[in-house]
């Protein structure tokens, strides 16, 4: 069956062996085994001898010692214990439906495993096969009523400890449960006394064929109703450490016991099989439609990567026309600005001169004005492209007579003698008195930023007579010293006002 789904090869029989077993020699005392029983809460002892398996006990060879009344006292294990235990091997794995099979045909709890040589390996229980097999889909769909075993072996709560015990041994059962009849003959249980409770009372010395089952039950129950499900029940006996549960009805009264047998017989291998075949095809299902999306991902993926591409080819582009913009703007930005700024500049100077004539000086205010015209033209021009703005000023036409005012002189007042550059470098003083004379605008300006860190008020000044034009005043202040220049610089000094000329 293993060999038709990989799942169920995972319920071998290796996986389900108690690796850590009890193991006692033939020769042992009776009442040293049942401390070690009680120690280790184990339900049961392997007997070797000399590495090999020779016997088993188990909590059901005690009950029958207690039925039996036999005396303690230097009683050996050899002479109780179940001779001659059937086992299984380790080297030939079963498969766990086989083990379970192996259990139910022997009516046995304790399956030990040896190897070739016949030393022990462990010992497989329902309680180590439950740990492996947790096929919770198919527990939950059956009911505590459709697998309980509604044959219950009861005594009253009168019963003496030692009619428990041979009652138990003449059953051959694990367990009695402890009931009272109430009105209407109502059969409710009160208690229950399992092998493991005897080992313990027989350890305290209690006295079995005087002491009663209600001084001594385990109680109160923890009982399971008959509709619950026995996935229900699985998990009460593990969350409580228990091996069997008392079912009862709505009306409380006794409807049967479940044990841990009682689970492995409701995992029926064909069901099991089933369930687990059914989740492999599920598995492989999901598998399929995940195979199918991680596809289209990719798909998308390489999608994504070639309009990536393409975007960042745009963004290239863009970049590259940028760029060619850029270049074109500050071309001409140079090439119209600096011209133009020589022609306000000079246009200020010869309109100071005494020598031009009035019809000279209303000419020159016409080239003045239509100057800077044309400058505030090349200023929407250049915004409009930075910008990418349809919003520019109004620059309609107009007529020549708008643009023969007087030219503006300078609203403010700066005094400045050529001592006052006399700490700058002479190279730096001959280069803005060249870049004057050329009316180059930015040159000048780029020189003035220069020395804003040596004297930022200098450089205020300097850059406020640029932007208004002040080319006499800047030639003189930046003219090159002569001989006939006294240390004073009084012969070289200039000044500046809001006065006409």
């Amino acid at each position: 069956m293993s060999s038709c789904s990989p799942l169920l090869a995972q319920l071998s029989q290796s996986k389900s062996i108690d690796r850590h077993p009890l193991i006692v020699t033939p020769q042992m005392r009776v009442t040293e085994v049942i401390n070690w029983l009680n120690e280790r809460q184990s339900s049961y002892a392997l007997v070797v001898q000399e590495k090999r398996l020779v016997g088993i006990f188990t909590e059901r060879d005690f009950v029958r010692i207690a039925a039996q009344q036999l005396p303690l006292e230097n009683l050996r294990i050899q002479s109780v214990m179940t001779s001659d235990p059937i086992t299984v091997s380790i080297d030939q794995d079963q498969g766990i439906f086989s083990i379970i099979y192996l259990l139910r045909q022997h009516h046995i709890r304790h399956l030990p495993v040896i190897n070739k040589g016949g030393e022990i390996i462990g010992v497989i229980t329902p309680k180590t096969i439950r740990e492996i097999v947790q096929p919770t889909d198919l527990l939950k769909f059956k009911r505590v009523a459709d697998v309980m075993n509604s044959q219950v072996i009861q005594n009253s709560v009168t019963a003496s400890l030692l009619e428990i015990t041979q009652q138990m041994l003449t059953h051959e059962k694990s367990c009695i449960v402890i009931t009272e009849t109430q009105n209407n003959a109502d059969i409710v249980p009160q208690g229950i006394i399992t092998e493991r409770d005897i080992i313990q009372l027989q350890k305290m010395g209690i006295n079995f064929a005087t002491t009663p089952a209600k001084t001594v039950m385990s109680t109160p129950l923890l009982p399971i109703e008959i509709n619950d499900s026995m996935m229900l029940a699985n998990e009460m006996m593990k969350r409580h450490k228990i091996r069997r549960l008392v079912v009862v009805d709505e009306a409380g009264k006794l409807a049967g016991i479940i044990t841990q047998s009682t689970i492995l017989e409701a995992l029926n291998p064909l069901e099991m099989y089933a369930t687990v075949e059914l989740l492999r095809q599920q598995v492989d299902e999901r598998t399929k439609e995940l195979s199918q999306i991680n596809e289209q991902l990719q798909q998308n993926l390489c999608q994504y990567a070639k309009l990536e591409e393409q975007l960042q080819q745009v963004k290239d582009e863009a970049a590259a026309a940028n760029q060619v913009k850029r270049a074109f703007l500050a071309n001409l930005n140079h090439e119209f600005r600096t011209p133009l700024h020589a022609i306000l500049g000079f246009a200020q100077l010869m309109h100071r001169s005494e020598s031009l004539s009035s019809e000279d000086q209303k000419n020159v205010g016409i080239i003045y004005s239509a100057g800077k015209h044309l400058l505030e033209l090349l200023e929407n021009l250049l915004d409009l492209t930075k910008s990418q703005s349809t919003h520019i000023r109004d620059t309609a036409n107009f007529e020549l007579s708008d643009v023969l005012p007087k030219i503006p002189e300078s609203p403010i007042t700066i005094t400045l003698t050529p001592t006052d550059l006399a700490d700058l470098p002479t190279e730096w003083r001959i280069s803005l008195h060249q870049a004057t004379i050329e009316g180059d605008f930015d040159k000048m300006l780029s020189l003035i930023e220069g020395i804003r860190d040596r004297d930022e008020s200098l450089a205020n000044s300097l850059s406020t007579l640029t932007h208004e034009f002040q080319f006499e005043y800047l030639l003189a202040l930046t003219k090159p010293p002569t001989d006939e220049d006294d240390d004073s610089g009084v012969n070289s000094s200039v000044q500046r006002d809001n006065t006409n000329d």
